[in-house]
């Protein structure tokens, strides 16, 4: 069978993804426009997208490595969209660049932890808390968790591909090229698998700096590898729809859609774990993270179980809707768009605490964090925002205060908090792009998207789509070939 194997990115496609980057980079400026004083909005949108796809890059990599050192065979025929998506972990080393950057020139106030004194004991800002993770908690080690690890990740991925590429060119089928990448896949499984943790703690749950999770390390990662599998998905049903991925068939598509099955109910086992260790716990500074998402982001709470376990449970469980095209495209569409939901309502509520703590500091505040709340705890300590900045500042920040007992005009607006040791919680107003995505949220996304496959096509077309010479081709041409019910096409089975 004569195979279409080289992808050819055409003008139209490039056209398409480049406006949507033009789309995205406009929604950022007016984000930037449009904004309080600190820009949370421009920042918070910045980070959560370039974290997203740099973590779908790092997580299907990682994927393509646990398969190839398991001696996997069932993927070879389309492992080639796999080592393209992970060679945009170089993009992302340009992308959180700009984060580490910002971080080191105080450029924004994602994170509370980098408040100039914030550590100092001498300083009216002290935070004990904060003074207690210095050590993980500061902008070198921030460097090197976010640029050194991502570098190093990346350096992985290029190397392997290389070798999978330079595999084409040998005379026929041989074991000597798989086991160079076997040696490479197997050494970064337990660089990645460490690594990612620190990676993820650093840019996205010192975001919520008083608050930590040991499960949030797994929970987090395993939201990019559903992400991954459903654009995998996504973007297999594309190429084969321009004629290109023959040799994929719905076997392929089947076991991809077990594995967005598996993942999603293992994604909703791991939020159940920690939400209910943490609720039951009831220790004030874990279970305000919660509070603060249930009280004032119902929607991007609830919504979270309903597009990332819900919806996929209930689609996905039968067999036959796995090798349904329309369908498995539709539910991976729903995960994908679920688990981007998910790393907003990871970042949005515990950006706007920090921004608003930013902002009482600049206003001659102490924040909400001192240092008369012992390690154990996080009670509201320190000296209320001023009078001006209580009753006469009216921008987002200004409003943005979560899991704090504000004192407005000198009468308290809060409610106690889950546990003895809580902080209160003021009256969170809405406010789109916080309380739920808005339009500009959702072009930044797509600006971001387009850059994604603008990158991956562009690496995709440098090589042949299915690897001549793999030992295990053959084993993923004719995989699980089956009869199909009269009437109903079977894919390509050689």
């Amino acid at each position: 069978m004569n195979l279409n194997t080289q992808f050819v990115f055409e003008a139209k496609t490039k056209r398409n993804l480049t406006i949507g980057m033009v789309l995205g980079l406009v929604c950022l400026v007016l984000s930037f426009l449009y904004d309080d004083a600190y820009h949370t909005r421009f920042w918070t949108n910045y980070l959560h997208n370039a974290v997203f796809f740099t973590g779908i890059a790092f997580t299907v990599f990682f994927f393509l490595c646990a398969n190839i050192t398991a001696f996997a065979g069932w993927m070879v025929g389309f492992k080639r969209v796999w080592e393209a998506m992970g060679q945009f972990m170089w993009v992302g080393l340009i992308l959180l660049s700009v984060i580490v950057i910002g971080v080191w020139g105080h450029l924004h106030h994602l994170y509370h932890w980098n408040t100039p004194g914030i550590t100092d004991p001498t300083n009216p800002l002290y935070d004990r808390i904060l003074a207690g993770k210095a050590s993980f908690l500061n902008p070198v080690f921030f460097t090197v968790g976010v640029l050194g690890f991502l570098g190093l990740w990346y350096f992985w991925a290029f190397k392997l591909r290389q070798v999978s590429v330079e595999e084409d060119g040998a005379a026929g089928p041989t074991v000597s090229f798989y086991k160079k990448q076997r040696k490479w896949a197997a050494s970064f499984l337990p660089i990645g698998g460490f690594l990612s943790a620190f990676f993820l703690w650093q840019l996205v749950m010192s975001i919520d700096s008083h608050w930590y999770s040991t499960m949030f390390a797994w929970y987090s990662t395993i939201s990019l590898l559903v992400s991954g599998i459903a654009l995998t998905i996504m973007l297999i049903l594309f190429l084969k729809s321009r004629g290109y991925m023959e040799n994929v068939s719905r076997e392929h598509l089947h076991d991809l859609g077990k594995f967005l099955f598996g993942l999603s109910v293992f994604w909703t086992y791991l939020w159940f774990d920690q939400f209910m260790l943490i609720w039951y716990a009831n220790v004030g500074e874990e279970t305000i993270y919660y509070k603060t998402r249930m009280t004032h982001y119902p929607v991007l709470f609830w919504g979270n179980l309903l597009m990332n376990f819900i919806a996929p449970f209930f689609i996905l469980m039968r067999n036959d809707t796995k090798r349904k095209m329309g369908t498995i495209f539709i539910a991976a569409a729903i995960c994908f768009f679920g688990h981007w939901w998910d790393f907003f309502y990871m970042i949005k509520p515990g950006a706007r605490i920090a921004a608003h703590e930013a902002m009482e500091i600049s206003h001659g505040g102490h924040g909400k964090h001192q240092e008369a709340a012992p390690i154990s705890q996080a009670a509201p300590v320190g000296e209320k925002a001023s009078a001006d900045h209580s009753a006469g500042d009216h921008s987002a920040v200004a409003e943005a205060s979560a899991g704090h007992g504000d004192a407005h005009g000198g009468e308290a607006h809060g409610e106690e908090a889950h546990g003895e040791t809580g902080h209160g919680d003021s009256i969170h107003p809405f406010q789109l792009g916080f309380t739920i995505p808005g339009l500009t949220e959702l072009g930044v996304m797509i600006g971001f998207l387009s850059l994604f496959l603008f990158f991956f096509f562009t690496q995709l077309q440098k090589a042949s789509l299915l690897p001549k010479n793999d030992p295990f081709i053959e084993e993923s041409m004719h995989h699980h070939t089956g009869v199909y019910p009269a009437g109903e096409e079977g894919g390509d089975h050689h």
